[in-house]
């Protein structure tokens, strides 16, 4: 239904991948004009062949966007869920006296995870302890292994390594160089406890949780350490660990300044506390907001298109957080990895496409797409698939019977499937 105030208007959406379907289909039930732009050619940007209007300007070009967008008497621009496009949607929007998430210095926080760490210790926020490369001059004895060593503002998982001994270290820093588009890379302890993924709307400086998982990652035999496989949510701690943390991030939101914006968060349980440590203003590349969609009717796909065009978020996303407590709803993202060679056939897709457990499924790449070699991150992803299911019971069974339907197989006939999630996780 068109929705009166919106109608008419003009939506810019920066990132014409998968993920941004959901995003202009929003707007325009709500009867706003929608454009999309980045490189791609319209044929390999899912986003630009449903939108109104499909521009080839690279994101980071923010003059050029800048300037068509004031051809065109834009009234928002938005980015939902992509890394690269975070500082580019705040710049195109401070040009163009746009609604954005925060100031370009608040930005820099959440791009820059030395600085997001730095913030963190200044507020009192539990961190996960940190390492500088001079403390990796010699075999410190200082140093407790494994560390893990990133770039400091990369995305989707790349450059990033466990080390466990001292010789392993300056590879690693080299490896995280490449992929750090400031060239600075982060060492932290490696941190064995559960993994969390929380995703907040901040509305008049106040936290609304939306998401909470627990993340799964794959094993270090198969090369994926460190890489998600499988998020269940509601977190388990959620009422304990991340209740108990949430006021001290929310006086540091508001200590720098943030009243209303979308902040995703990533951090490890560690005893009693929360120790984060990747931050994005943004929400997290899954489908979850789907799951809230279907389970609670809230929907955050049309609440960022009012705020790119308002300024400020609809009432009902105060009520999101129902959606960690409503019964029977427990949401799984389950990502589906592939060993490199050449994708000849897939099998079983069809038959997952019609479960009724499905939200939504990303496939990354088709028969006769090749992998090519081990990439050890997100981009050796085939599919991505949002399901709701009632309980683990159910989980567990709806993840056990996709991985016994869906196949991919090479041009010899071999499974290129690796790195399955064990089901037996998620009761430890």
């Amino acid at each position: 239904m068109h929705d009166e105030d919106l109608k008419g208007k003009k939506l810019l959406i920066l990132g014409g991948a998968f993920l941004h379907v959901e995003l202009v289909k929003a707007a325009r039930r709500l009867g706003v004009e929608t454009y999309v732009t980045d490189y791609l050619p319209v044929e390999k940007a899912e986003a630009k062949q449903i939108a109104d209007h499909a521009w080839n300007l690279n994101i980071t070009d923010i003059d050029a966007i800048t300037a068509r967008c004031r051809e065109e008497h834009m009234d928002g621009v938005v980015n939902m869920y992509f890394n690269p496009c975070q500082v580019p949607n705040q710049a195109i929007c401070e040009n163009l006296g746009l609604p954005s998430f925060g100031t370009r210095e608040q930005y820099a926080v959440f791009t820059d995870k030395n600085r997001f760490l730095d913030t963190c210790q200044q507020y009192g926020v539990d961190i996960i302890p940190q390492y500088r490369e001079e403390d990796f001059a010699f075999d410190n004895p200082a140093v407790h292994y494994p560390v893990y060593v990133k770039p400091s503002d990369s995305r989707a998982s790349r450059g990033q390594s466990i080390c466990r001994r001292y010789e392993e270290v300056a590879p690693a820093i080299a490896r995280a160089r490449s992929e750090s588009g400031n060239g600075k890379v982060v060492i932290e302890r490696f941190m064995e406890g559960q993994d969390i993924q929380l995703t907040y709307v901040m509305i008049d400086g106040k936290l609304h949780l939306e998401f909470a998982a627990d993340k799964h990652d794959g094993k270090a035999e198969e090369d994926l350490a460190a890489i998600v496989i499988c998020g269940i949510a509601p977190s388990r701690y959620t009422h304990t660990v991340i209740a108990d943390a949430t006021p001290a991030i929310e006086r540091m939101l508001n200590g720098i300044g943030l009243r209303n914006a979308v902040v995703f968060l990533q951090g490890f349980v560690d005893g009693d506390k929360l120790r984060l440590y990747d931050p994005a203003l943004r929400f997290p590349a899954t489908q979850y907001e789907g799951f809230v969609r279907a389970v609670t009717g809230i929907d955050p796909y049309e609440a960022m298109v009012r705020f790119a065009l308002t300024g400020r978020f609809p009432e009902a996303m105060r009520r999101v957080e129902a959606v960690q407590t409503w019964p029977g709803a427990v949401g799984v993202l389950l990502f589906v990895y592939i060993r490199p060679g050449t994708v000849h056939r897939v099998t079983g897709l069809a038959e997952v496409c019609r479960r009724s457990e499905l939200i939504g499924i990303e496939c990354r790449f088709r028969e006769g797409d090749t992998l090519e070699g081990w990439r050890r991150d997100y981009s050796q992803c085939i599919y991505s698939i949002m399901l709701r299911c009632t309980d683990l019971h159910h989980a567990e069974k709806t993840i056990r019977e996709i991985y016994d339907t869906l196949h991919v197989l090479d041009e010899q006939g071999r499974e290129m499937i690796i790195a399955k999630f064990d089901t037996a996780k998620l009761w430890e």
